[in-house]
């Protein structure tokens, strides 16, 4: 929590045939801000070392796939827990990353969600614009295939979905969700951008950064 260093949660969501559980729980505690410091706060996690587990005060103890403790670097935790997902992606699997928590638990700073192309190489680069990087070397490696990329961004806000890669108001109250005949969901009117490489990609997600909700 805010106070006491609880953590946000990951879920990396992919289909391998040699995975029987297609889900992966990651667990990232951030250190307390000044703030919270300057008020007296204390972590009350251990984190067990070697081992996938946390424990909360002097009792209760959870495992998940991965854990990662305040100390841990962004590129350990891409590494770790999310390259894998981008290698799959090559092999024909779809993946999914979400990342999950309380305002103020770092969900925003793991994933990148603020990241300029200013930023790159940063050690502080996020999950998004590492898996952008690393798409693309991926891909030039691939002399041999061919390659089509269509990106969108979009955000819940208030029950509603907003393209936040559409300047324009009326489109965005036309999206729908849609399942199609194969029982897939579909997102019906959102924004394609094609991209061709890494700065493309890019500057959609600024793009997007730019447009969402703030308080």
């Amino acid at each position: 929590c805010r106070l006491t260093g609880l953590p946000a949660e990951w879920h990396f969501f992919w289909k391998m045939k040699d995975e029987g559980i297609p889900v992966r729980v990651a667990l990232r505690c951030r250190p307390l801000v000044p703030k919270e410091h300057s008020e007296g706060c204390q972590s009350c996690l251990t984190f067990v070392p070697g081992e996938p587990q946390v424990i909360v005060g002097n009792e209760k103890s959870f495992t998940y796939d991965y854990v990662f403790d305040p100390s841990t670097e962004q590129e350990e935790v891409f590494n770790t827990a999310v390259l894998p997902l981008i290698k799959g992606i090559f092999k024909g699997y779809n993946a999914t990353v979400l990342a999950y928590g309380q305002t103020g638990s770092g969900k925003t700073y793991s994933m990148g969600g603020t990241y300029t192309q200013d930023q790159e190489n940063e050690p502080t680069m996020g999950v998004i614009p590492r898996v952008i990087d690393t798409l693309f070397k991926e891909i030039e490696q691939k002399q041999d295939w061919r390659f089509s990329l269509k990106v969108s961004y979009l955000e819940i806000y208030n029950e509603e979905i907003l393209d936040l890669l559409c300047s324009s108001n009326e489109k965005s109250s036309q999206i729908s969700i849609r399942e199609d005949h194969k029982e897939n969901i579909k997102i019906v009117g959102l924004t394609e951008r094609h991209v061709t490489c890494a700065l493309d990609t890019v500057l959609c997600l600024e793009q997007g950064n730019n447009s969402r909700t703030v308080a």
